[in-house]
């Protein structure tokens, strides 16, 4: 069955924080994509290590890979379209210098931990009500923060947290683990099938966390705001493309925001300081 935008979509998205856009990469394409994806998945290995998970930028690796069918991704009209009855116009879906391909690990199971992207980055002791004012403007804006994992191979590595992107307050039992050491990289002395327990243990500590199951070319486009995660297997096959949907103000959005951080991390400096 072809896929078919419905407009319950664009409320499931606002409500939700995610989507899931069925089948809509073609056989055909989705074939073209593999073969370069098998291809990226060992140079990924070779060049950065056997427990390395992504290869990025994919424009970065040309001369090694045939980039044609993700120039046809880029191209395609069903997601050029659903992207923009959903967001409205002015967005892109692909981006071959920010695209990169998630992939298994080779050895050993990996998990990156929970965490928000984007404005969540700033520590917590700078978001003052300067802060939190230009925050609760840019949460709610849909031209911002918008990612995006496209199966090559079928994927339910990533967990999220529906509604989570709707508010800046963490709830509680909400906690970022994301860049703990013994979450990225299991202790020698643990199985890896501990590991793997350990780390399903975790995704589903997080309250409310579903893990989002994506068929072979199945195209999620996701709140990076609200609370996510990803669980690699050695075992299970994975490539997925990883991008944002980008609007044409994003250059503005980036410039601004570089400055309002620098100056609340000021502000929060001074405070300490005086």
């Amino acid at each position: 069955m072809a896929f078919e935008f419905l407009e319950s979509m664009i409320e499931q998205y606002i409500k939700e924080g995610y989507l899931v856009l069925r089948r809509i990469i073609p056989p055909a394409l989705l074939r073209d994509l593999r073969r370069e994806a098998d291809k990226a998945r060992v140079l990924a290995h070779r060049l950065n290590g056997p427990q390395t998970q992504r290869i990025q930028p994919l424009d970065k690796y040309g001369d090694e890979l045939d980039l044609q069918p993700f120039r046809d991704y880029a191209g395609l009209e069903a997601i050029r379209d659903a992207v923009t009855r959903l967001l409205g116009p002015g967005y892109t879906h692909a981006h071959l210098n920010i695209m990169g391909l998630l992939v298994e690990p080779a050895e050993r199971p990996w998990h990156c931990g929970w965490h928000r992207d984007g404005v969540v980055e700033v520590p917590a002791e700078a978001r003052d009500d300067e802060l939190k004012a230009f925050m609760a403007d840019i949460w709610q804006d849909l031209r911002f923060y918008n990612q995006v994992n496209c199966a090559i191979y079928a994927d339910s590595c990533t967990w999220f947290v529906p509604g989570s992107h709707l508010r800046q307050a963490d709830l509680p039992g909400e906690h970022q683990s994301a860049g703990n050491p013994g979450l990225r990289d299991a202790p020698e002395k643990m199985s890896d099938e501990e590991a793997e327990q350990m780390y399903f243990e975790h995704c589903r500590s997080m309250p409310g966390a579903i893990p989002v199951h994506l068929g072979p070319g199945d195209f999620m486009i996701y709140r990076n705001l609200g609370w996510h995660t990803g669980l690699y297997l050695p075992y299970q096959p994975r490539a997925t493309i990883h991008d944002v949907v980008s609007h044409t103000d994003i250059e503005t959005f980036r410039f601004t925001w570089k400055q309002v951080k620098q100056d609340a991390i000021k502000r929060m400096k001074s405070t300490h300081s005086s």
